[in-house]
């Protein structure tokens, strides 16, 4: 005979799922749609394929299970169009550096235009700190990344549901 759990355990319980399911939406909401459909196809045939994978072999080390995934959903582009469309984007990545400005308000702004030469930036920094040497600056930089290429089929996000006493909610991610 199982005795049941006491009531505020359950409360604890049921209150840490929806928790936990709020923390999923929120973090779902903030990806890209390219980011949302990358992580929901490649998650997807990770649970396929450790559905396939016979319950008396070892599993397999993460680099590995990584390059089963990869392989199975490019194998399948039709049903995972964002893992296949990587192979035609393009990605670069610029570096770039540039003068902030402290505000009295205590916030940073910038304060030259950015360029991707650190030497061309120290020189306007000298060249502000010699015109206005009461003002706070620093030299700040950003990386900026582009893709480019055809765009995949996205997904719509789906709605999270979660289920709580026995009653289903829905919010969107």
């Amino acid at each position: 005979m199982t005795t049941p759990l006491p009531a505020q355990l359950v409360d604890y319980l049921v209150k840490r799922d929806a928790e936990r399911a709020d923390a999923v939406a929120e973090f779902l909401g903030s990806l890209t749609d390219r980011e949302h459909a990358l992580i929901r196809e490649a998650a997807v045939m990770g649970y396929v394929q450790g559905r396939r994978h016979p319950r008396d072999e070892n599993h397999p080390k993460d680099s590995a299970v990584l390059r089963l995934v990869i392989d199975a959903a490019l194998a399948i582009p039709d049903l995972y169009p964002a893992i296949a469309a990587v192979k035609e984007q393009t990605t670069t990545s610029t570096l770039e550096y540039f003068v902030q400005i402290q505000q009295p308000d205590g916030t940073w702004e910038q304060g030259s235009s950015a360029s991707p030469d650190p030497a061309y930036i120290q020189q306007q920094f000298t060249a502000r700190k010699a015109s206005h040497p009461e003002w706070e600056s620093r030299i700040a930089w950003r990386t900026s990344t582009v893709t480019t290429g055809q765009t995949p089929r996205i997904v719509p996000a789906l709605a999270v549901a979660r289920q709580i006493n026995g009653t289903t909610t829905e919010s969107a991610p």
